[in-house]
């Protein structure tokens, strides 16, 4: 679900072309022996913003990130896996690492061997929101002992969205998108607690089809407010029939039912729910799609 409600890369601006994945795999399955041992036939799986493969019970994700950042999720995996939550944690490798940089041309590319979740994607409006914020909850309150390091900083997610304001937008489009980065910088120059973030909409999983017995996906991870977060998984997750305003109140019931919610972090929700849906609005230029989330803006907020 990372296509879904991520504020975008960071550390690479403007979408990425998608190579057939045969091109990369004789690399991968010589980097695989070299580093797990692993020998066998690569069955090709779908995937937004990777590649990914089946390997027998295992998981092959190949991404296109810096190996920090990259090492940062699969750590936070692990460590949430560890407290009772499947999260598709990493198999180490023979030497202890979490992943393995892998020289594919110019750019940086990254690979894992993940344990494979069981069941089937569950989006998040099959979901009440308590269920979800209590999760969110939860998932905070282990990711508050990982380290942040090599996650994105709210300078590098701001900046990028900085970028992606172009000229061809139409003024409203490109006021919305500074005022939402504006008011979350006046935010963080306040200096609020941070610490390590999911990062992105939620990619749940459920074993009998209505549960949540899994999270995967942690591409996203960054560092900043608990706020982030919470803003973005409400501003996805509300809908014409749970309005933002109701469905965040039945969110943050959850969420602290699992963990404790500052009151500045509380207060700050609304300034980070405008950033994930003027988030997607950046780098793109079709009226249409434009058109699109102004209208989710102004419905949202009930302008």
């Amino acid at each position: 679900m990372s296509s879904q409600a991520g504020a975008g890369s960071p550390t690479a601006d403007g979408p990425a072309a998608q190579d057939p994945p045969g091109q990369h795999e004789p690399a991968v399955q010589a980097a695989l022996l070299e580093h797990w041992g692993l020998r066998g036939e690569l069955r090709p799986m779908q995937a937004a913003a990777s590649y990914t493969w089946q390997a027998g019970g295992h998981v092959v994700k190949l991404a296109r990130d810096e190996p920090l950042h990259f090492a940062a999720g699969l750590y936070a995996s692990e460590a949430v896996e560890q407290a009772g939550i499947a999260a598709g944690a990493p198999i180490r490798t023979r030497a202890g690492e979490l992943c393995v940089a892998l020289p594919l041309g110019q750019e940086s590319w990254v690979l894992a061997v993940l344990h494979r979740v069981h069941g089937t994607h569950l989006s998040m409006h099959a979901v009440p929101p308590v269920v979800l914020g209590e999760l969110l909850g939860r998932l905070h309150r282990i990711m508050r002992g990982c380290p942040a390091t090599g996650a994105w900083t709210p300078a590098d997610v701001l900046g990028h969205m900085t970028r992606g304001i172009t000229a061809s937008q139409p003024p409203a489009i490109r006021q919305m998108i500074t005022q939402a980065v504006s008011d979350v910088n006046a935010y963080y120059a306040t200096a609020p607690p941070a610490q390590l973030l999911y990062g992105d909409g939620p990619g749940i999983f459920s074993a009998n089809g209505a549960d949540i017995s899994a999270i995967i996906d942690w591409g996203g991870v960054r560092a900043g407010s608990p706020a982030d977060d919470i803003g973005c998984w409400t501003a996805h997750g509300a809908t014409d029939k749970i309005p933002l305003p109701d469905y965040t109140v039945a969110f943050l019931e959850g969420y602290r039912r699992s963990n404790d919610l500052p009151a500045a972090a509380d207060a700050a929700v609304p300034l980070f729910q405008r950033l994930r849906i003027a988030s997607r609005a950046c780098y793109v230029t079709n009226p249409d799609a434009l058109a699109g989330t102004r209208a989710w803006m102004r419905r949202a907020f009930g302008e």
